[in-house]
């Protein structure tokens, strides 16, 4: 719990009315159930003559509610010695503290929501970012759900015609044409690839795209770090090999959060201190999503080894996109082909880099559906891998395709939630908090 101006108590379950009337007594009404629905109500909480609290509350009568279940909701002061003693003293009368999520599972639960947007909710919760918020906002709001659930209902229905041709097969009936069939499988293909697709770049939203500064000894790197954070968090100095260890910091641009790590000038050296931060830097590619290799652009004979360097470094990891970018452009005019400039003296140079880096972000997902959780991930290569199993149509008998058919029920079911084992529930709620 954190300090807040208002700090909310929340009930559920089929005897949340009855202990909110033990505790609270509202000014108006002789008892909670008196109150109108989403009406905030003043009132009193009381310990054994003792005021705890003036405060507010409104109730929720079941299935109207998040929960699913009647809710009673106390606004109380935040302060959290107020909310402890009143949760207290709830238990006192018949509550239970909630376990990770409960209030989450009890909508699940109850129908409220899917299995997607109970994993929209703990992004949205956890974004840092307003594309990481976009995207989760768009699955919270089912965007996700309807496009799966439609395509379960429509594969439910070439079921059902594919079912009752095998009633009719001795007559040569047939209620499912090869091109309903093929439409559907050939746009379920579509939506699944596409979805595989995004998920790098959803998680890479999520938890803000992580770009590694890497290049020799003074060729920018601290000072491009601390120009892009905005404040001196890196030391700077003319001597080589200042940078020891990594630093890492976040920028806002665009409405992504990438996080920025410095790192310690690639150089053979007898220091061993020194050694172990290049060791560092060069571990760190494999975790990079993207790899800004710094070149001193005023160090002419440096230049194309330098860019022979980069592609070498390249081999390092299959994961991380390398950028060149040639540094201190405002003491130079050298132009390189698919390598970018920058001046820590000139910021729109600086705008033009972090643009650079946001292209893959802002606008690939602007209009599609984008895929965040590793549990849908999993589910929809078991998906793509079936589809592909499917023979053609037009070949295939209809009791076999009948069966390859069924095979894809049963992701799209998971995916939804529609069918689900307790062990998944559990793993996937326990990432909440207690209050939600």
């Amino acid at each position: 719990m954190g300090v807040a101006g208002v700090a909310i108590v929340r009930l559920s379950g089929p005897g949340a009315f009855d202990v909110a009337d033990r505790v609270f007594a509202p000014s108006s009404y002789t008892s909670i159930a008196e109150v109108p629905v989403r009406y905030l109500c003043g009132g009193v909480i009381v310990m054994q003559g003792q005021l705890l609290d003036q405060c507010l509350a409104v109730r929720f009568r079941a299935p109207g509610s998040f929960t699913g279940d009647d809710v009673v909701e106390f606004h109380l002061h935040g302060n959290m010695l107020i909310a402890e003693q009143v949760i207290n003293l709830c238990i006192r009368h018949g509550a239970r503290l909630a376990s990770p999520g409960e209030f989450t599972r009890r909508a699940f639960l109850n129908g409220k929501i899917d299995l997607t947007q109970v994993e929209a909710l703990a992004d949205v919760l956890a974004a840092e970012s307003e594309q990481a918020l976009f995207i989760a906002q768009r699955q919270l709001h089912g965007e996700l759900r309807a496009r799966l659930q439609d395509f379960r209902e429509r594969l439910l229905k070439v079921l059902a015609l594919l079912e009752l041709e095998l009633d009719f097969v001795q007559e040569g009936y047939l209620f499912a044409s090869v091109e309903q069939v093929t439409g559907l499988l050939d746009e379920l293909r579509s939506f699944v690839s596409g979805l595989i697709a995004s998920y790098q770049t959803g998680v890479r939203l999520r938890r803000g795209p992580r770009i590694l500064l890497l290049g020799r000894p003074n060729a920018g790197k601290s000072s491009l770090f601390n120009a892009l954070i905005g404040h001196s968090r890196a030391l700077v100095s003319a001597i080589e090999g200042t940078t020891r260890d990594y630093l890492e910091e976040t920028v806002s641009h665009g409405g992504v959060q990438f996080r920025f790590v410095d790192t310690a000038g690639l150089r053979a050296t007898s220091d061993s201190i020194e050694a172990e931060g290049v060791s560092r830097a060069l571990d760190l590619i494999a975790t990079a999503d993207h790899v800004l290799y710094l070149i001193d652009g005023t160090a002419s004979e440096m230049v194309e080894a330098e860019m022979s360097r980069v592609d070498e470094l390249r081999g390092m990891s299959k994961s991380s996109t390398f950028i060149p970018v040639l540094t201190k452009s405002d003491r130079h005019d050298r132009q390189i082909d698919g390598c970018l400039r920058c001046s820590i003296h000139d910021r729109s140079s600086l705008t033009l880099l972090l643009d650079h880096l946001l292209a893959g972000y802002s606008t690939t997902l602007a209009d599609s559906i984008a895929l965040v959780s590793h549990r849908q991930f999993v589910l929809l290569n078991a998906m793509k891998d079936r589809l592909d199993e499917v023979a053609y149509v037009s070949e295939t008998e209809t009791e076999l395709l009948s069966a390859d058919l069924r095979t894809l029920l049963r992701p799209l079911s998971e995916l939804t939630g529609d069918v689900v084992n307790d062990d998944i529930l559990n793993l996937l709620f326990s990432s909440f908090c207690i209050g939600k």
